[in-house]
């Protein structure tokens, strides 16, 4: 008795440590992000999408605050959020987005630029995408457009989150480039390559894309969520088990490091007795990933 009351209390420790590594990894993150928004970005004057992107055009246009900005768009989604999210998610990208606005607001602004533009570009892409990737593997967000998408996920099914949340960037970069010109919206489309390639290897090495095979005995709510909100394909599998000879079903999708963390996270909390492997692709072709060319 003695002995497994032990176990439970380092079992514990364990999940507490690694609780609190994640929350420090939110507020790395989130600081990495808000140095690259006000010392790169903003004095770049480059809009690369996000909340923080439309915070830009606002304190250039209208000398608001970026942490302002942030604030007064992410508070209504927030609210809106509370009932829909699940409350782990919730909680976290509520944090992150909390001290983003506190280090957009508190950070002092240094020119570190070197007068190069695309040299400082590519060193607030680093930085930014450095800090997305922390808060990524978190299993947060800082918010924004990530938020707004799943909101409207909720209502409009047919459209996956990848896919709002890229026309919601668009809209926020295309406006970039009315305000700032042209120019600066190209850096914007490099700035975006290089935030999501960084972010990537943050979370999950550098591949192109991961092999996800779930063994669970809730298939369903499982494939439900990687089809209607993740917005890839999956694949079932019939298996047994060798030594209990139960019949289960195996789900296999390929999908990016970034939605691999998130589909991880839903299994988990639908089946905590699932079964997942993940492995890397060098190449992956068809919807969604490259188009083959012979």
């Amino acid at each position: 008795m003695k002995e497994k009351l032990i176990q439970n209390n380092k079992i514990d420790i364990t999940r507490i440590a690694g609780v609190i590594k994640e929350y420090i990894y939110i507020i790395f993150g989130t600081f990495i992000m808000s140095v690259a928004v006000l010392m790169c970005f903003d004095a770049a004057e480059v809009v690369v999408g996000g909340v923080t992107g439309l915070a830009i055009i606002f304190k250039n246009l209208f000398a608001v605050p970026m942490w302002v900005v942030n604030a007064g768009v992410n508070l209504p989604l927030f609210l809106i959020g509370y009932k829909i999210l699940d409350k782990q998610s919730f909680v976290r990208t509520l944090v992150a987005n909390i001290f983003l606005t506190i280090f957009l607001a508190v950070i002092p602004v240094y020119n570190i630029l070197t007068g190069d533009l695309l040299v400082d570009i590519i060193l607030g892409s680093v930085l930014m995408g450095g800090g997305l990737g922390f808060v990524f593997r978190a299993y947060a967000s800082s918010g924004g457009t990530d938020l707004m998408a799943s909101l409207i996920n909720h209502k409009i099914k047919h459209f996956s989150v990848p896919k709002i949340m890229a026309i919601i960037d668009g809209v926020i970069v295309i406006a970039g480039v009315g305000v700032f010109g042209l120019s600066k919206g190209i850096y914007a489309l490099i700035a975006i390559f290089i935030v999501t390639k960084v972010s990537d290897s943050i979370v999950e090495g550098p591949g192109r894309a991961k092999l996800l095979y779930i063994i669970s005995s809730q298939p369903d709510s499982i494939s439900e969520y990687i089809i209607n909100v993740v917005g890839r394909g999956a694949t079932r599998v019939d298996v047994t088990g060798a030594f209990t000879e139960h019949k289960k079903n195996m789900l296999m999708c390929v999908v990016s490091s970034r939605e691999m963390v998130k589909i991880k996270q839903k299994t988990y909390q639908i089946d905590p007795k699932a079964i997942c492997f993940v492995g890397d692709i060098r190449e992956a072709f068809g919807e969604g990933f490259t188009r083959y060319r012979g």
